[in-house]
């Protein structure tokens, strides 16, 4: 291998098209950004509004209504007049929009154009006749309606015998707009757009996003096999918990975890001891390639589901930058044999056992250290380690994340083995392939990958736990024994 990219890596992206889209990490990262979709649905209104308060310009119209009959005939000869309307609306509308009474209205009221829009319709079911003038502001509205009232009188004699017209409502002066801006609904559709669009970029980003969203990725992707998968648990179950926002640890031995989560650390338990065995190994390097990846509770899970099975096993936290073991096993009275301390000192390191774990020893740190130790202090670590793997049967070392430190050749050493957590749609693939060849390249046998944090699907549901075992199936016989069973 030439580079920590891979072959693996390289193949995986380019046949992206022959995977399917996974619905449920594109739901769950556009969720993760809900705040970006309302603030472009928010701006999306906002210009909208914006670009409507621009382009609004108001209107105002004027009104005038007409009795329309024939002479000769009452005004309550119905057929007539109705048949009177009609055709006089017709002329009167030939009229209006004539040149020439437009020309006779501008120099009547010394307008260089004649801007305004003229409207003349019949009103329903009557003889009433409406003139209609809009124009940009209420008295324009105003004088232009009156002075074609005036002027069409004249021009419709040519055209009216025998018909009368009676003004029945005069124009007044608009007092207000007749186009009234309805913001709402436009601001309405620019943030359902908006919305849409982002959702869509969304969309777009995460399917691009080369991570690790199920399973199949990992041997698709990934220079390594897969060991497990370590499915996605609530910290916090009870309202008790949620209100008081206490992160409860997800050590086995808590009564509220689910069935699906217990049995995955059992068999990958299982897992690692059958890979540690056949290749004659008991010292595990366990890490990751970011932060809050799980690796710490991966790491104490699975040295308690061993000590569970009759194991004996040594944790030890060598997370010096970040210690969290101390954490998971609510072990906070360590001052008295910090182990980091120890390690600086060169001598006096003390193992604790676990009254609730027996045949589990720990030696964890609090304090957090940039550099715990030097060229002395590590060889005396290292002797300190093959003299303890000869009294247990296996020893797990919970390390730091690879992206934030250089010192991961010092930590192979100390390891004859390593496990590298993955969580699922974190970090994307090209650093987790690194991260493999980094690991092979510090002379640590890689015994596999767990994809840790996998969350059940929403859209394409996940088989409940036999979903899981049959990922695992692929490596152990174990795994199809569950299957069957």
């Amino acid at each position: 291998m030439e580079s920590g990219t891979g072959h693996r890596h390289i193949s995986g992206s380019s046949s992206r098209q022959s995977l399917h889209i996974d619905w449920d990490c594109m739901i769950k990262d556009i969720l993760k950004q809900w705040w970006v979709v309302l603030l472009a649905a928010l701006t999306a209104a906002f210009l909208a509004g914006v670009w409507q308060q621009i382009r609004y310009t108001p209107q105002y119209r004027a009104e005038t209504t007409f009795v329309i009959g024939r002479s000769g005939y009452s005004y309550n000869i119905i057929s007539a007049n109705l048949q009177q309307a009609e055709t006089t609306t017709k002329q009167y509308s030939q009229v209006v929009e004539s040149s020439i009474l437009q020309k006779q209205v501008c120099e009547e009221l010394g307008m260089d154009s004649f801007d305004a829009a003229v409207r003349v319709e019949t009103v329903p079911s009557s003889n009433l006749m409406k003139l209609s003038v809009t124009a940009g502001s209420p008295r324009q509205a105003y004088l232009i309606s009156q002075s074609i009232s005036d002027h069409a009188v004249e021009l419709m004699g040519y055209f009216m015998d025998n018909v009368t017209m009676q003004v029945l409502q005069e124009a007044v002066i608009p007092m207000a707009p007749s186009n009234t801006l309805n913001m709402g609904s436009g601001m309405k559709k620019a943030a359902l757009a908006g919305l849409l669009v982002m959702i869509g970029i969304l969309a777009i980003l995460s399917y691009y996003k080369d991570t690790i969203k199920n399973p199949d990725d990992i041997t698709q992707k990934v220079d390594a096999r897969l060991l497990g998968t370590i499915p996605f648990e609530k910290k916090n179950k009870s309202i008790a918990s949620k209100l008081e926002r206490k992160k409860v640890s997800l050590l086995l031995n808590n009564p509220m975890l689910s069935f699906a989560y217990v049995e995955s650390y059992r068999m990958l338990a299982t897992r690692v001891c059958l890979a540690m065995e056949r290749s004659q190994k008991k010292i595990l390097m366990v890490t990751s390639v970011s932060e809050n990846e799980g690796k710490s509770t991966v790491a104490a899970n699975i040295a308690v589901a061993m000590a569970q099975e009759g194991r004996r096993v040594l944790l030890v936290d060598c997370d010096f930058r970040k210690p969290a073991q101390y954490k998971i096993f609510e072990m906070d009275d360590l001052e008295h044999k910090d182990f980091c301390e120890a390690i600086i000192r060169k001598g006096g390191i003390r193992m604790g056992s676990s009254e609730e774990f027996p045949g589990l020893y720990m030696l964890f740190s609090k304090k957090p250290k940039t550099r715990p130790w030097d060229e002395e202090s590590f060889s005396y670590m290292k002797r300190f380690l093959n003299f303890i793997k000869k009294k247990v049967d296996f020893i797990i070392l919970d390390t730091s994340p690879m992206a934030f430190v250089s010192d991961t050749e010092e930590y192979a050493a100390l390891a004859d083995a390593s496990l590298l957590i993955v969580k699922q749609d974190l970090m994307e693939t090209c650093y987790i392939n690194d991260a493999v060849y980094n690991l092979e390249k510090a002379g640590t046998t890689l015994i596999g990958c767990v994809l840790n944090g996998m969350h059940r699907g929403i859209i394409t549901k996940t088989r409940e736990y036999g979903r899981y075992s049959g990922y695992y199936g692929k490596y152990s016989h174990y795994s199809k024994v569950q299957d069957r069973d």
